[in-house]
């Protein structure tokens, strides 16, 4: 895979389960959460769907090749960046041992705790002051 559909895949990858708005080479339009997508493919499928033309859906599945652009409306609470430095620095880890995956927007501790937009995935007494901070963190954003 070439490294312009790799950053194309990335991206979709960061925006599940954000609104974006997807125009069709026909001029019609679908605003929806994105649920998933094929990266070979580049069909999406959309959640809680209004169409250009009032229609209300529960899904919509849209054709890779009919798609002409899709934007994203709304912008991710969480930053891997910006998550990675706070661990480190609330709980005194080594750079080395955190991971930054900047085309999934997640971070890695120790090859087996993965935080993510979605939560917390491990288990353990580590993983649950991640988890207390990753709330804290959340919270925060939220507030603005």
């Amino acid at each position: 895979m070439s490294y312009s559909s790799r950053s194309i895949v990335g991206e979709l990858a960061k925006n599940i389960d954000k609104k974006v708005l997807v125009r069709l080479v026909d001029g019609k339009t679908y605003i929806g959460k994105l649920i998933s997508f094929d990266q070979n493919s580049l069909h999406i499928v959309l959640g809680n769907v209004e169409s250009s033309d009032g229609g209300k859906y529960y899904r919509v599945i849209v054709n890779g090749s009919r798609i002409s652009e899709i934007i994203i409306q709304e912008q991710p609470i969480f930053n891997a960046e910006e998550f990675a430095s706070l661990l480190i620095s609330k709980l005194g880890l080594r750079a080395d041992v955190v991971k930054i995956l900047s085309d999934t927007n997640s971070v890695i501790v120790y090859d087996r705790i993965r935080v993510s937009e979605a939560g917390v995935e491990g288990s353990g007494s580590l993983a649950q002051k991640i988890y207390e901070i990753y709330n804290e963190y959340i919270e925060s954003k939220r507030k603005g």
